[in-house]
């Protein structure tokens, strides 16, 4: 094998690959795939050509590190009886989300159940539902970037567990799922007249110590 031609194949190919890459879709920086709108209008930030991510199709998945500033991103899914609805935080503000269907849609749709600011992220990207007897499902919209769970483009609709790090365009987020609750028994009344009659002045302390027995927080009425 001429020695030339084999160290020019992998620049070739290389070249090759970046020039499909510019055809597809422009070149951008990590930081713009969060917001490049985000001063801009909303109806044109959702209709922006979705920005393609230069990604492995799969790789193992990096827990990104938390900070106090940037609390950790999750979907909650809650189960009771035969329906279930959904807790999340991912639009920056936590909320419940009820849908008569049970099917969530997530993309940078501004009519989207979680409409997501960023520009790596399809218009329809993905769809969360809730299948009784099957449980919580991720379905990727053959969105340009895809879908992934635990580091896994997905290729199919898949069934979700509590824990599941799942990531769409640029966002990751955690999927956790509660199947089961509880009534807890009532406080007793004398210590729950306590707690609503206590009002301290600022900087005050109040001993919760005082009580003469203690035991009685966990205590019902007989």
């Amino acid at each position: 094998m001429n020695p030339k031609l084999s160290s020019f194949e992998p620049q070739k190919q290389q070249a090759d690959s970046h020039s499909i890459a510019a055809q597809v879709s422009p070149s951008v920086t990590q930081a713009e795939y969060a917001d490049v709108f985000a001063e801009g209008d909303e109806a044109s930030f959702a209709k922006a050509a979705t920005l393609m991510m230069d990604l492995p199709v799969s790789q193992p998945e990096a827990v990104p590190t938390e900070t106090l500033s940037e609390p950790q991103k999750y979907i909650q899914g809650v189960v009771q009886g035969k329906q279930a609805f959904i807790i999340t935080n991912l639009p920056d503000e936590s909320q419940t989300l009820a849908q008569p269907q049970m099917v969530w849609t997530i993309g940078r749709n501004r009519e989207a159940a979680i409409p997501l600011r960023d520009r790596a992220m399809s218009r329809r990207h993905a769809v969360i539902l809730y299948i009784q007897d099957v449980g919580f499902q991720l379905i990727d919209l053959n969105s340009m970037n895809g879908s992934f769970v635990n580091g896994e483009r997905l290729q199919q609709r898949h069934i979700l567990k509590d824990g599941d790090r799942i990531r769409v365009g640029s966002i990751n987020f955690t999927f956790y799922v509660s199947h089961r609750s509880r009534a807890l028994t009532a406080i007793h009344p004398e210590v729950l007249a306590r707690f609503n009659t206590a009002e301290p002045h600022a900087g005050s302390f109040v001993d919760y110590a005082e009580l003469e027995d203690p035991e009685v927080l966990f205590k019902t009425r007989q």
